[in-house]
């Protein structure tokens, strides 16, 4: 409703006077030798050229505001004649043209937050794409000043979106990847060695500007092995002859033009006929942009093409919660060891370990449920085809409507799910493999503590205040599980800054993590070096 009301307030005025406008120079044209069909047929002439010539041509050439001159003056040339007494009727468009050529404005409509500010702007055919930098430094990609479309701030979480899938394929040799956005997740396919990838990504206004998110792409550009395609998804995976050892498409906002039809049955079909003997399908789903009816639907299309499918989150954060649905053209064959074995390159094990995806525990931590379970939350329904949008349908009610915020869909998915250890693997048959399913269902519940444990803590800058809400919660995390990192570092990096104002206590929180988890040392270490 307040769309339609802007777009009202905007447009009535002047398609009011447009159409007064015609209904008079109709009048006129009755009584001209040529008569009021001439100047209809010139009339639907100029309308069939005008969004050709200004839209495709000239607004990528020269942007929006000389192409406001160019109407302006144009209506110049409308005038029967420049006799004196139409000066006044001249001078108007004239002085528009003249007040918009030199006005400081760069009319571009985008929306700032306080302290943001443009980088670079490019307008073109497909979309008006905008970078932006925040007061951290950070720069932000946005699309029509209405899709933030991630930036350097996210590294963390678009780099783990594009290992994780291919990780969970034992050599991938040719990767594809729909959707770019900035970049960071197609370019973590540079840090696998012998890996060919291919990035495809539907506005081209995209790529020039590439080069500001280096921070998180590295060389994204001139990588030998990663190749850039401008194309739209469904027709690139459609038109290809090409085989792929992992697919990996990015988060598509279902509330975005066209993105429904990257979740309906036909595309997820064309995908699986793109895939390798043996290969991996992954589809993330941003839990922030949609609600789980919408979540739903998407699950329960993507297991009628690929049914055993499995969902992994791509992090533990409570404002974005990701959801990764992945398959492969038969079961994904994984053992305990996975890791040991999949990772020795040693600079692919630097960034996996910067990301904390270095080892078995870290990735298969992220499962979350099994095509069973799956099937069981999806339900019976409609599902998302072609003919049958559903999700077209359905997401602008959740764009529209208030809604709670995301880790409460973060929670009712971990709250509802039981991964066990037989999702992943074949049943244990060895000691170790019976202890390593035991460590991994405590990591699983510790994952869960930590996320709830998230819940109504405040972010402030006085350590002390910080340590005191969440010390006891992290404790009892870091004793449930021991592998689990994502509790552990946290007290350890604020023990290191408490050191500054309080040695004693900071001394007093590192005894307590080596009681806690006895198998690491990097407490212990910390202390030692605090001490001298």
């Amino acid at each position: 409703m307040s769309e339609l009301a802007l777009a009202f307030s905007v447009f009535f005025v002047p398609t009011l006077f447009m159409g007064a406008t015609f209904s008079h120079l109709g009048q006129y044209a009755r009584g001209h030798k040529r008569g009021l069909g001439h100047a209809l047929a010139l009339n639907t002439l100029g309308a069939s050229f005008a969004p050709f010539v200004f839209c495709v041509v000239l607004l990528p050439a020269i942007g929006f505001k000389l192409i406001l001159i160019l109407v302006s003056a144009g209506y110049l040339f409308l005038l029967p004649s420049f006799r004196r007494s139409r000066w006044r009727t001249a001078a108007v468009p004239s002085a528009f043209a003249v007040i918009l050529l030199f006005s400081p404005l760069p009319f571009r409509f985008v929306t700032l937050p306080p302290g943001e500010r443009v980088v670079a702007h490019r307008e073109g055919v497909m979309a008006a794409v905008t970078v932006t930098q925040d007061g951290r430094k950070d720069y932000h990609l946005k699309v029509n000043n209405k899709f933030q479309m991630g930036g350097t701030s996210s590294f963390y979480s678009d780099r783990r979106q594009g290992h994780i899938p291919l990780l969970l394929h034992p050599c991938p040799q040719k990767a594809l990847f729909l959707g770019l956005g900035t970049g960071a997740t197609f370019a973590a396919a540079a840090s696998h060695p012998g890996l060919e990838g291919e990035g495809v990504e539907l506005i081209p206004e995209i790529i020039p500007l590439l080069k500001h998110f280096e921070k998180s792409t590295g060389g994204l550009m001139g990588s030998d092995g990663l190749h850039i395609k401008v194309a739209d998804a469904r027709r690139f995976v459609n038109a290809s002859t090409k085989k792929y050892d992992v697919i990996v498409a990015d988060l598509f906002h279902p509330a975005r033009d066209g993105a429904g039809s990257l979740y309906t049955a036909e595309h997820f079909s064309s995908i699986r006929s793109r895939l390798n003997s043996g290969g991996i399908f992954c589809q993330w789903l941003p839990l922030y942009q949609m609600d789980l009816g919408i979540v739903r639907v998407i699950v329960r299309t993507f297991l009628q093409v690929f049914p055993e499918g499995k969902a992994y989150l791509a992090h533990f954060s409570l404002q974005t919660p990701i959801l990764g649905l992945i398959a492969g053209t038969g079961p994904i064959a994984l053992n305990e060891d996975w890791m040991s074995h999949r990772v020795n390159d040693p600079a692919l094990y630097r960034e996996l370990k910067a990301l904390r995806l270095h080892d078995s525990f870290a990735l298969f931590g992220c499962f979350l449920a099994g095509p069973e379970e799956l099937e069981q939350f999806a339900g019976s329904g409609p599902i998302n085809t072609d003919d049958h949008p559903v999700v077209i349908f359905e997401a602008p009610r959740f764009v529209y409507s208030q809604q709670d915020p995301a880790y409460v869909r973060l929670l009712g998915l971990i709250d509802r799910f039981e991964p066990k250890p037989e999702h992943l693997f074949d049943r244990a048959s060895t000691d170790s493999d019976r202890r390593m399913h035991s460590r991994l269902l405590s990591y699983w519940a510790a994952r869960n503590n930590f996320i709830h444990a998230g819940i109504g803590i405040t972010p402030t800058r006085d350590l002390r205040t910080l340590l005191g809400s969440i010390r006891e919660p992290l404790l009892e995390i870091v004793r449930q599980s021991p592998e689990f990192e994502a509790a552990y570092n946290p007290l350890i990096a604020m023990a290191q800054s408490l050191h500054q104002t309080d040695p004693k206590a900071a001394e007093e929180l590192l005894f307590e993590l080596e009681e806690v988890n006895p198998q690491r040392d990097d407490a212990r270490r910390l202390r030692e070096y605090l001490s001298k």
